[in-house]
């Protein structure tokens, strides 16, 4: 199938995701990256290798928080041969990239291969039951809620510093108003409903917005947390 442009392209193979029924964040966008020769990622440390003839799509799902941290980019590549059939999926999980296509447990909804969220971290397995081997899947959410403070991603090094004192005031921000504990029943619709072909971009755009959200919260939690402490030492 012939498609326009890279954006129908990418917008007929998104993944289509499935959320916890308690999840607090939103996604924010999807960058998309097409691969018609190996070539190395611009959003993550891979080199994405393609045999000729055929085509790999990055999808990079951003997030303002991951419940333990500021700031999630996930991933997922999908793989088509020339006929446009898809021939691969894979998936992120906590730094690792794991294979989804796998027969019997994949789900496509037309075209769209479907993804399940684990709640708050936002890693992506094929089965809602695979999460149960991650040993942390309730505390994260709860009491590990905040641990890593602000987590700055080698591609954002240059643009952003977090100092002992404002990992301290992330961890608390997230802590005080994003715990929860998951449901753990997944449903089709995203938090705030909206579709991922509603939130497809470049990726190169998607780099843009993530930094400007970034700055936007950091002033935010500097803002709320200053307030809270004039608060306290009034109360005193």
């Amino acid at each position: 199938m012939k498609y326009e442009n890279d954006f129908e392209l990418a917008a007929a193979y998104v993944p289509h995701l499935r959320y916890d029924k308690a999840e607090p964040f939103a996604l924010q966008g999807i960058g998309y990256t097409i691969y018609h020769e190996t070539a190395k990622s611009p959003s993550c440390r891979r080199v994405i290798e393609i045999p000729e003839g055929k085509t790999a799509i990055e999808y990079a799902f951003y997030y303002d928080f991951d419940i333990q941290h500021l700031y999630d980019l996930e991933h997922s590549f999908v793989y088509l041969d020339g006929e446009g059939n898809v021939t691969g999926v894979e998936s992120s999980f906590h730094g690792k990239f794991l294979n989804s296509m796998i027969e019997g447990v994949l789900e496509f909804d037309d075209s769209h291969p479907v993804l399940y969220v684990q709640p708050g971290k936002h890693a992506f397995l094929p089965s809602q039951e695979y999460f149960q081997l991650y040993i942390e899947r309730d505390a994260a959410c709860n009491e590990k809620a905040g641990l890593d403070g602000f987590l700055i991603m080698p591609m954002f090094e240059d643009r952003f510093s977090a100092d002992e004192e404002m990992n301290r005031k992330v961890k608390e921000y997230i802590r005080r108003n994003y715990s929860f504990v998951p449901a753990w029943e997944f449903m089709p619709e995203s938090p705030d409903g909206r579709k991922e072909e509603e939130m497809l971009m470049p990726y190169r755009e998607l780099d843009g917005l993530i930094a400007e959200r970034l700055l936007d919260w950091i002033e935010k939690i500097k803002g709320v947390t200053e307030m809270e402490g004039e608060h306290e030492t009034n109360r005193i």
